[in-house]
């Protein structure tokens, strides 16, 4: 499947301004649910071969999707978080002169050093943990509450604590990365005083974000589509989101948009039908300060593939070749 949009995709955003840590929030508008979804499973497909850490929400899907908060679980959800650790825990272990492909599955890095090099294991784990201190918690782009997490996860999975975790333990860590909040009291132990909600949830994504760039990612981007769902209706009739609801969604667009600046090797794809713009009541155009920020550039007789509100209808109609090999205008 060959498209120009795709191929500009990726030479200005993945290999271009993305990779050179700036962040974006593209909002893609099609009739055509089928389009979208072509065209972001290509996105996808061209993001992973550029070596990013992809995300895909399905709105429809979703319980809650209005909270910033809500937004950053439904990203962590589609995560493989165990994965990036592991990963990052191997880039430790090359820090500190290690090959991490000598070290057996069944055994810790510090086992292993112990065993092979005569490493003494009350010196090598201060070290370990000296490596991930720097790596975490000197990192200003990480909260400190985040750092916390990941350190005690990444210490064990290397065999650098002096207690091992158990699996309890570690699945309530992941619980709290994932956005999930357990008891303020279950993570006290932990030295986590704090949960992810609507106000620090940009935080945490930020984190998350450089997190995936720690264990080797060019960055991270996050696809969500089906936004349509914001004006769906329940069997009664009654609105499955409600006004003060859809706003709130609304705001943390907005909030997104206004802090993109703060955030590095981001990209975030909205996708939805053309209701979400005719709809003056319910739509984007209801929420006048997120409206002000999306709303329409001058356009011309050829599509701006820079713009970020694209109506993907018009591209197959401008360049005169079928979108995705599929043309729409038939």
């Amino acid at each position: 499947m060959y498209t120009p949009f795709v191929d500009f995709f990726r030479r200005e955003y993945l290999e271009g301004f993305i990779k050179a840590g700036g962040s974006k929030i593209k909002f893609y508008m099609s009739s055509y649910p089928e389009l979208r979804q072509e065209l972001f499973r290509e996105l996808v497909r061209q993001a992973a071969a550029c070596g990013y850490a992809v995300a895909q929400v399905d709105a429809a899907a979703v319980t809650k999707m209005h909270l910033m908060n809500n937004l950053y679980q439904a990203i962590t959800a589609n995560l493989d978080l165990e994965g990036y650790l592991r990963s990052y825990a191997r880039r430790v272990i090359e820090q500190l002169g290690y090959n991490p492909d000598e070290v057996p599955t069944n055994e810790t890095f510090v086992d292993w050093a112990v065993r092979v090099h005569g490493r003494v294991p009350e010196r090598l784990r201060p070290e370990t943990r000296s490596v991930l201190e720097r790596d975490l918690f000197r990192n200003q782009v990480i909260t400190r509450a985040f750092a916390t997490a990941v350190m005690q996860l990444v210490a064990d999975e290397l065999g650098a604590l002096e207690r091992k975790l158990d699996s309890k333990d570690r699945e309530l860590l992941y619980a709290w990365l994932r956005g999930e909040n357990p008891r303020l009291a279950e993570l006290r132990r932990f030295h986590l005083f704090t949960r992810i909600d609507r106000y620090n949830a940009r935080l945490f994504l930020r984190s998350l974000v450089e997190l995936v760039r720690l264990a080797g990612y060019q960055g991270l981007m996050v696809i969500v589509d089906n936004l349509d769902v914001l004006l769906a209706r329940k069997e009664t009739g009654r609105l499955l989101y409600g006004r003060a609801a859809r706003d709130e969604f609304y705001e943390s667009i907005r909030q997104l948009i206004d802090g993109i600046d703060a955030l590095h090797h981001f990209a975030v794809i909205l996708g939805f039908g053309r209701e979400l713009v005719d709809d003056d009541k319910l739509g984007f155009k209801s929420y006048s300060a997120l409206w002000m920020r999306i709303e329409y550039e001058i356009t011309g007789s050829r599509p701006n593939l820079f713009r970020d509100f694209l109506d993907l209808d018009f591209l197959p109609r401008a360049t005169g070749t079928p979108s995705l090999g599929r043309d729409l205008n038939a």
